[in-house]
């Protein structure tokens, strides 16, 4: 779902913005005609949600401090983009990241955006003839009973140490697998508007967890806490890593009632007896009715999926997948996604998968089923294509040559966040392929990278060459130059998600999504399941969250190379701007294909 506006509205369009929908956020992308470029210092953003007070979002980065005294910005308001605008094409908006944090609104908002200028250091008013608006009902994405999820993976941001200072620890010190989430976390400055002085106040992990969780805790949670309100229910549950405080209570409730069956992976320090799963499986099987309820297994290599299934008596009705893990990790650290399927038809055939996988012997014999060897595709969701692993050779091979093709084809785009399992794969091997190329659109993030990764790749001015980035490692800088703040370094993965877009804005939208880590051995060995996804607005939700990523960690590697500095901005001669009208640039191919129309 998309919203488009300019001013004229009819003939060339001198400012233009277009509104994407993604889950809870808004993907926004502005243009300027080239006539208007003169003293241009950027975009405000307004943003109105319905029957709310409107505000404006904040920027990073703010004018140097003679800009300032000299159009007479107070410095708690320098932020503001009513005053320091952005200095992009293009701007992701999640609700409660800097605003009413606790209770983000859900519906109807109204954005307003308007191009600003600076002229002899005077920051000139906003031109109301100038002014584009656009309305998008935004809130967690569901279309036809598919709801996707997305953490919010901002532990290392400024919004989060604004919040909870340098504190990144999202449960308490030790190895207990239990533990209070309203117990205090950590103490942290904050504006107190009542005095008008920040103060030192203490929060929980609930409130971390909350904030950090977004969409994906809290489609987790309702999953769950609709099982347990329920006694004609029973959950069926894949687990790989587990240790969610919550999650954990929920699932003992449902031992306690007879009213689950769960498959937990054993593989490595899964199997040890003191490790969090160790520790479930003991917690479990002292409550439940049934202590042979709880399989402890793997395939050749791993039980990797992450998956609830929904029952009513035995009519499998609704589940849950993606990439996330049931932990604290999982939910609150790393940059993970959830797909969840009011569908009977879609909830059938994961039941099948887990009834053809509850038992050594036929984790042993899977990959001879149907279940692996053979794509589905269902009546009730002709869009999706399902696969489950482990494959035999033959099947994956066949798989990744598909996908990879779909990739080396693409018309338009592809934008990723991938774990990157360092094995053979032909799927990543095309992604990097096309990072190389000049003749689409192409970014994305991994988790972790060295120094003398060779696929690293920043934005290069005057390339149409893609951009590779990473969450984690020696080239990605935690300790940030004044003015941001220093910001926590990641413990675990960053991104774990594993998705590919394929062609958002091209003619034949898909993204590869779920647990499947897309490397070829894995594929062979562990159990999970890969979706390719063809609906254009869920496509276009994980595309949102490409750029979201990307954005906000390109800066921080190897030390800011393409970093924009409104200390700049005050030198006429700094035409920032220049590379999105440039047609061999990078920043060209984004400037025009977010504001064109599908």
């Amino acid at each position: 779902m998309e919203e488009f506006n300019s001013i004229p509205a009819n003939g060339p369009a001198m400012v233009s913005v277009r509104a994407y929908r993604g889950d809870a956020m808004t993907f926004l992308a502005f243009d300027l005609h080239d006539s208007m470029l003169a003293n241009f210092v950027g975009f405000t953003i307004h943003v109105k949600p319905k029957g709310k007070h409107g505000f404006y979002l904040l920027n990073r980065l703010a004018f140097p401090q003679h800009i300032l005294d000299l159009n007479g910005i107070d410095d708690r308001e320098k932020l503001s983009s009513r005053y320091s605008p952005f200095q992009k094409f293009n701007w992701v908006h999640v609700p409660a990241t800097d605003h009413n944090v606790n209770a983000p609104f859900y519906g109807e908002y109204t954005y307003s955006v308007t191009p600003r200028y600076l002229v002899n250091g005077i920051l000139q008013p906003m031109d109301a003839g100038k002014l584009v608006q656009v309305k998008l009902n935004v809130g967690p994405f569901e279309k036809n009973g598919l709801k996707v999820g997305f953490t919010r993976a901002f532990i290392s941001s400024q919004a989060y140490v604004r919040r909870f200072g340098m504190n990144n620890q999202m449960r308490p010190q030790g190895n207990n697998l239990q533990f209070d989430v309203n117990s205090n976390s950590g103490t942290a400055s904050r504006f107190n508007p009542v005095t008008g002085q920040f103060e030192m106040v203490p929060y929980s992990y609930l409130e971390q967890h909350k904030y950090t969780g977004w969409q994906v805790r809290d489609r987790v949670l309702e999953f769950l806490d609709e099982v347990v309100g329920n006694p004609e229910l029973s959950l069926d549950v894949f687990a790989y890593d587990l240790n969610e405080p919550l999650v954990v209570d929920r699932l003992l409730t449902l031992g306690q009632q007879g009213r689950i069956r769960i498959i937990l992976d054993n593989a490595g320090e899964h199997g040890h007896a003191n490790g969090y799963e160790g520790q479930f499986e003991t917690l479990y099987k002292g409550v439940a009715q049934n202590p042979h309820s709880i399989f402890r297994g793997k395939f050749s290599s791993l039980s990797h999926s992450k998956i609830f299934i929904q029952k009513k008596g035995t009519q499998a009705k609704k589940v849950l997948t993606g990439s996330t893990n049931f932990t604290t990790n999982g939910l609150y650290v790393n940059a993970n996604h959830v797909l969840v399927f009011n569908d009977p038809a879609v909830a059938t055939l994961y039941e099948r998968v887990f009834n053809a996988s509850f038992g050594s012997q036929l984790m042993k014999e899977f990959k001879t089923t149907d279940l692996a060897t053979l794509s589905h595709v269902l009546p009730s969701q002709p869009d999706i294509t399902f696969w489950f692993s482990p494959h035999s050779e033959p099947v994956a091979t066949q798989l990744f040559e598909d996908i990879s093709l779909k990739i080396l084809n693409a018309k338009s785009d592809v934008l990723f966040a991938i774990m990157k399992d360092r094995s053979k794969s032909s799927i990543l091997s095309a992604v990097m392929t096309q990072v190389k190329a000049a003749n689409l659109f192409t970014y994305g993030i991994t988790d972790v990278i060295s120094n003398t990764d060779p696929d690293l790749f920043l934005y290069k001015p005057g390339s149409k060459r893609g951009v590779r980035i990473a969450a984690r490692g020696p080239g990605v800088i935690n300790i940030l130059p004044p003015p941001f703040n220093n910001v926590p370094k990641i413990d675990g993965y960053g991104i774990h998600h594993k998705f590919v877009v394929v062609d958002f804005k091209g003619p034949n939208p898909a993204v590869y999504c779920g647990s499947s880590n897309l490397a070829f051995t894995p594929e062979q060995r562990n159990g999970d399941n890969l979706l390719e996804i063809r609906d254009r607005d869920v496509v276009t939700a994980f595309a949102i969250e490409a750029m979201r990523l990307v954005d906000h960690f390109h800066w921080r590697n190897r030390q800011q190379e393409d970093r924009l500095d409104l200390d700049d901005l005050s030198d006429p001669s700094n035409l920032w701007y220049a590379p999105f009208y440039e047609a061999g640039d990078l920043k060209f191919l984004q400037r025009e294909m977010f504001i064109k129309q599908t």
